[in-house]
């Protein structure tokens, strides 16, 4: 008996010490976030994919250099008629059965059309860059808020269970009563019908559980769920925006973001513009080849010849396509620039809502603890008078369920001054809390 009590406390010690071990922290969320997260693997991915982008505009001041190689395995002469002392001859026109060739070119003068391509290949790169901080930022933000509504329903849950617990202590004393005929079945069918309740709101309590949890493994990059979190609620203060005077879109990268895009489209549009400009050119070729037999590697018959020079290349008409890509760069800086104003407005309307948000948030919650305990109060006081008479098994069943309301109004008070305080950060693009 004893080996058997002794092997199921050490069980149970086996299993709790290793749920504590698989229980997420809010650190270890967040930086798992950052490393796995698909959103913030994508931005990343983008950023790299702008630097790649910058690297391709070296093109225009780099120059060229190519090789090919021919070898004919048949042909036949053109013919080219020609008068020699009066006599008319045809003459073939020798093509070289190998030929060799190097061929480089390098653009001089384009308008600075490669120029501003290149600038326009910066701003996006900068625009990524800003981007991908503000995806971290973001998804940091967004984990914390995942993290403690994850912790809300686990203590939600807890204070649904209290209230089932309490409910069926007062059903089973109520029945006893009722049989010795000191409670009616008016009392009985009363805390059925809270029993009834108080279960739907425990299932539902036990499903935000699981979904926070689920929410809270998407944002990580998770397969799997959590399978627990390890955290408590962070008791806020209002001094905290008292600070935020006004608001200053400089903190916000998502908007300088939006900015250096604005202004690749301009460099870009600058860029486009130019096909009208003549372009000039150096270019040299070199040619190695054999039009003295078939032989492909018979180097004592081969022959070399060399050009170089410049060249101008003017685009009078190419079918409207250089028109067409300069307008449509032209409505591209355009609509940049309006989603910048767009967001711009947003942002400023966003500060003010959510820091309003908060202090009301802060005030609930400070209402809520003092409610906690003048309903703490209130059930010590409705217990005592129970025992000497002057109060009902209703009266502690009131005062009761003014104390899980209290306890869940906090927590709700607690999540909602959470999330209006990280949204609050998100329209400053600056931290004003240091989560733990």
């Amino acid at each position: 008996m004893k080996c058997s009590k002794l092997f199921g406390i050490s069980f149970v010690a086996l299993v709790s010490i290793q749920a504590q071990a698989e229980s997420l922290r809010l650190n270890e969320a967040v930086q798992e976030a950052l490393g796995s997260s698909p959103k913030v693997q994508r931005s990343e991915s983008q950023y790299r994919e702008t630097g790649w982008k910058k690297t391709e505009s070296y093109s225009g001041f780099l120059p060229t250099l190519s090789a090919n190689a021919t070898y004919l395995f048949d042909k036949k002469y053109a013919l080219v008629d020609v008068n020699l002392g009066g006599a008319p001859a045809s003459i073939p026109q020798v093509v070289p059965t190998t030929n060799l060739y190097l061929t480089t070119q390098w653009s001089i003068f384009d308008g600075f059309s490669s120029t501003n391509r290149y600038l326009s290949s910066s701003a996006f790169e900068d625009s990524a860059k800003s981007e991908y901080d503000w995806t971290r930022f973001t998804v940091e933000r967004e984990v914390t808020v995942l993290f403690y509504k994850a912790v809300a329903a686990k203590e939600l849950k807890a204070v649904a269970e209290q209230n089932v617990r309490a409910l069926e202590d007062h059903l089973k004393d109520v029945r006893l009563f009722k049989k010795v005929g000191s409670s009616t079945n008016y009392d009985v069918l009363r805390v059925e019908v809270q029993m009834s309740e108080a279960q739907s709101e425990l299932l539902n309590a036990t499903d935000n559980v699981e979904i926070s949890r689920a929410r809270l493994s998407e944002a990580l990059g998770k397969d799997t769920d959590v399978t627990e979190v390890d955290g408590a609620l962070p008791k806020l203060k209002a001094e905290m925006v008292a600070s935020l005077k006004e608001f200053k879109p400089e903190e916000r990268r998502d908007l300088e973001s939006l900015k250096q895009k604005a202004e690749g489209f301009r460099h870009q549009e600058d860029s486009a513009e130019k096909y009208w400009v003549p372009r000039i050119a150096l270019f040299g070729q070199y040619q190695y080849y054999n039009n003295r037999n078939e032989g492909f590697d018979d180097y004592d018959n081969f022959r070399d010849a060399y050009q170089y020079g410049v060249s101008l290349t003017w685009n009078l008409f190419d079918g409207m396509t250089s028109i067409s890509k300069s307008k449509q760069s032209i409505e591209q800086k355009y609509q940049a620039e309006k989603t910048l104003r767009q967001a711009e407005l947003k942002a400023k309307r966003d500060f003010d809502f959510w820091k309003r948000k908060y202090v009301y948030y802060i005030s609930v919650y400070e209402a809520r603890l003092n409610d906690i305990i003048k309903a703490e109060e209130s059930v010590r006081l409705s217990r005592e008078g129970q025992k000497v008479g002057a109060r009902t098994n209703t009266d502690v069943l009131d005062a009761e369920a003014e104390l899980y309301r209290a306890k869940a109004g906090a927590v709700n008070a607690q999540i909602g001054a959470i999330e209006a305080i990280v949204n609050l950060e998100l329209s400053t693009g600056q931290k004003l809390v240091q989560f733990n």
